[in-house]
């Protein structure tokens, strides 16, 4: 390869290596594997700031499971992977094995189908990926039904997702410098949805009107205006009509 052709070169490279790349960062949040209205196990996917991801199960701490159906399921535990490797956009955590396994480990390979939507190939078990769903942090397992058997086959392959709200922290940082003092949650709510909260919370309350006493109205209403001018037509009016 003459030098003039490894620019060329490069760029090619780079646009070949670009998808994969944000198919892998599609994958970061936190993913439900469910069965019908039931969460069976709970993904977290990082990528770290330096390079590199890391990530967690949560299960259930006691599970009967051949990997078609899930049954006796309850309690939840946590575990760390013993090493993640990410390569072709495909993540790929490996945890270590129940001790009756003898050494064989859990090697799970997540790759990204939409926004919110992923899968899980579990190695060595037969059949097709297990379909993810994102969800928001800390979503607990369950609920079970003790009698229950889960089928696989009833996975669930989409669900709606909303964005949990976190604030900016714009106002924070403008307290912090001296400027307006920082406001409590739901007035920051209310301006990032453009509400007029200038006012401050005296303004806020409508002023009413003071109360009367009880009958006080009536008794006003009821006295009638004196008068001062005297009648304008007196009863003496048609006196010394007769002497006409």
């Amino acid at each position: 390869m003459t030098p003039a052709m490894m620019p060329r070169f490069l760029l090619v490279l780079v646009a070949l290596l670009l998808p994969a790349q944000a198919l892998a960062n599609d994958l970061e949040g936190h993913w439900a594997f469910r069965i019908d209205e039931a969460t069976i196990f709970v993904f977290t996917l990082q990528e770290r700031e330096g390079g590199g991801w890391t990530g967690s199960w949560t299960r259930p701490a006691q599970i009967d499971s051949n990997g078609m159906v899930f049954r006796n399921m309850d309690g939840s535990q946590t575990v760390q992977p013993e090493s993640v490797i990410e390569r072709n956009g495909v993540v790929q955590l490996t945890f270590a094995g129940p001790a009756e396994a003898r050494g064989r480990n859990d090697v799970l390979q997540f790759s990204s189908v939409s926004a919110n939507q992923a899968q899980l190939n579990y190695i060595g078990l037969p059949g097709d990926p297990y379909p993810l769903v994102r969800v928001v942090p800390d979503t607990p397992l369950g609920p079970f039904e003790d009698a229950r058997i889960y089928d696989r086959d009833r996975a669930v392959t989409e669900a709606e997702y909303i964005e949990p709200w976190e604030p900016t922290g714009d106002l924070e940082a403008a307290a912090a410098l001296g400027g307006a003092p920082a406001l409590d949650p739901l007035d920051e709510i209310a301006i990032e949805l453009g509400l007029d909260v200038a006012g401050g919370e005296e303004e806020r309350v409508e002023e009413l009107p003071p109360l009367e006493a009880e009958g006080e109205g009536e008794a006003e209403a009821e006295e009638p205006e004196e008068d001062d001018e005297s009648p304008r037509i007196g009863a003496d009016f048609l006196d010394g009509l007769d002497d006409l």
